[in-house]
Formats: structure tokens, C-alpha cells, sequence
């Protein structure tokens, strides 16, 4: 706790806070996840860290009026108490339409202009001196979904002992692209770059910490769970601590906060409902992609016409929303 050669950091990512909680959840959603980043704090404290570092996505409701002034005022007591400040990224849902251009706009931009949290994204970067020891975090945003991989390129080292990046980017050791419609970076394309650490959020399973090439990988998932229908309901959340050294290097650990058993917070058979849901709405989707890409020139109401194997109810339902959208 108190080693004077030595900076702590601890990590969260995708948080997902709103007045009102998932469809499947029963229990009060903002007072458990309230609950967990108090118990973030804990563990902040405990480990004598420097900064909480917040990778995006802390709200869930992307439209500011459906956020409460009560929640945000919840949000401000709650960190009142940390020992240290938190420095936050901006995920896709932290802003309408997934754009940082209106992010003055959102709770989130109350939250950094208030001072709750402290920005860390683009050319707001964290710097942490101890005893000669020198820690950077630069931090980059949700931007789209085909990723700029020069913003990771471009960050350089300077006269820092290490260099960390959390990025509110999908990121696996396999790569590739989720749905075929957003990229997945790849673990290996990182590891000529100059960052010691990378800090993943948006993707919400956990993936744990891995160690190649000399680079610190931590992609831990969500702090919470049952926001997105693919979730793991029985992984347990938990945050990251980072160990920065001289002598040591770079230690991280992931520490798993207390959370009610699945069975008590979920409706399951809701639950299974809402994937079933997902899972029919998506197939649907990309099937009227498919439908519209291989004939071009083709109306909306033509292409959901040709789906094969579309239930007949499906197809007048959609028939009749594309109607009244002229």
C-alpha cells in the first residue's frame, strides 16, 4: 500500500448505469450497480491507487433526458468518497448516436465539467509521477465501427516509464469482426506498437489478462451484467489492478467484486425470451442485407418480399412499417 517506488492503477469498463435496469433484471439496477462501484472505491483504496481508470460506456441510455438529475447526483456522492480521482474514457453509449461531438450534452459531460471525473481521451491524457517513476495513460474512444488503427500507432512514447492505453474498442486474441459488421483488433497486431498496457472495454466478456510480447492485454469485461442480450449472466465482474515498478515492471491482477447469485437478480425464462428475441431480429437483419446487397437497384419493401424462409407474419408486419416510413 504504501511502497513509495510504487504507482497503482485500477480499471473498470463498461458500467452501463440508468435509472432503470435491463428487461430480465428484478432486482433495483442502479442500486447494484451503484453498489459495485463502491465496492471499486474499496478496492481503490485498499491497493493505494493513484487514479480509477474508466473505460467508457459508464451510462447506458444514450438520450440525456432519460437519464435523472437523482442518478447523476448518486454518481457524484458515490465518487465523492473515492480516494482518488477517476479518470474516464467515452463509449458508444456515453453519447447520442455514439458521437463525442455531443458529449457537452450528455451526463457525461456534466460528470467531466463538474470535476466527478477527470478526462482521459484523445489529447486529454493522465500522467502520474511517484519517486522518479513516471506512468502515462492516453485514452481513446469509441469512434465507429471500422477502427482507426493509426491511433494506436500514433501514440509514442516520451520520457515515461510506461506507457498505458485504454480503448473503448472490441479487442480479442483471434481479431476479426464481430457480426461481420465492426472490427475486433487483434491481440499480435499490437505488439509493435509503443504502449506497455492496453486497457479494452465495449466488449463485455471477460477475456482475463494476458501477457505476450513484452505487452499487458487486460480485457476483464463488463462491471455488470444483463445490459446486452449475448452477456454471460454467470461470469462474475471484476476490475483490474496494475502494479507499476521499476524494479518489478508491471504486475496486474484482476480482483472480482461481490455480486447476487443469477438466479436471484434474473427473470431466466424472460431472459431467454429477450436472446430468442435478439437472436430472430438479428437473423432478420443481416438477411435483408444479404437480400439488398445482391441485387442492387432493389426497394426495401422488394427485398423483405424475396426473404426466404421469412414467417408471413414477420414479412406484413415489416411491409407495413416500411409503408407508414413512405
Amino acid at each position: 500500500h504504501g511502497d513509495p517506488l510504487m504507482i497503482r492503477l485500477v480499471t473498470r469498463t463498461d458500467v452501463h448505469l440508468s435509472d432503470k435496469g435491463p428487461i430480465s433484471r428484478t432486482d433495483d439496477w442502479a442500486a447494484a450497480v451503484l453498489d459495485k462501484l463502491e465496492q471499486v472505491g474499496h478496492i481503490a483504496q485498499k491497493v493505494g491507487a493513484a487514479a480509477v481508470l474508466d473505460n467508457g460506456d459508464f451510462f447506458h441510455l444514450k438520450s440525456p433526458s432519460r437519464n435523472s438529475h437523482d442518478l447523476i447526483r448518486r454518481v457524484a456522492d458515490l465518487h465523492a468518497n473515492y480516494p482518488c480521482p477517476v479518470y474516464a474514457n467515452v463509449g458508444n453509449h456515453d453519447c447520442v448516436y455514439g458521437d463525442i461531438r455531443y458529449l457537452d450534452s450528455q451526463p457525461m459531460g456534466v460528470l467531466f465539467s463538474t470535476g466527478v471525473f477527470k478526462r482521459c481521451y484523445g489529447e486529454h491524457e493522465a500522467v502520474f509521477e511517484k519517486e522518479g517513476l513516471k506512468v502515462r495513460v492516453v485514452g481513446i474512444p469509441y469512434h465507429g465501427t471500422a477502427y482507426q488503427m493509426e491511433r494506436f500507432a500514433e501514440i509514442k512514447k516520451g520520457d515515461e516509464d510506461y506507457l498505458v492505453v485504454m480503448a473503448h474498442v472490441l479487442a480479442s486474441p483471434q481479431g476479426g469482426s464481430m457480426f461481420e459488421n465492426e472490427d475486433i483488433v487483434k491481440y499480435s497486431d499490437l505488439l509493435g506498437l509503443d504502449p506497455d498496457v492496453f486497457v479494452f472495454g465495449h466488449w463485455h466478456k471477460d477475456q482475463g489478462i494476458v501477457q505476450m510480447g513484452g505487452k499487458v492485454i487486460v480485457n476483464v469485461g463488463s462491471l455488470t451484467r444483463g445490459t446486452l442480450a449475448q452477456d454471460d449472466l454467470d461470469r462474475q465482474p471484476a476490475c483490474s489492478v496494475l502494479n507499476f515498478t521499476k524494479e518489478k515492471g508491471i504486475e496486474a491482477a484482476i480482483v472480482r467484486l461481490r455480486v447476487r447469485p443469477t438466479s436471484e437478480v434474473f427473470d431466466l425464462e424472460k431472459r431467454l425470451r429477450q436472446e430468442v428475441r435478439t437472436m430472430t431480429v438479428e437473423g432478420f437483419v443481416e438477411a435483408l442485407q444479404e437480400s439488398i446487397t445482391e441485387v442492387k437497384n432493389k426497394t426495401l419493401a422488394d427485398a423483405v418480399r424475396e426473404i426466404p424462409g421469412l414467417p408471413e407474419v414477420v414479412r406484413e408486419r415489416t411491409l407495413l412499417y416500411l409503408e407508414r416510413a413512405g
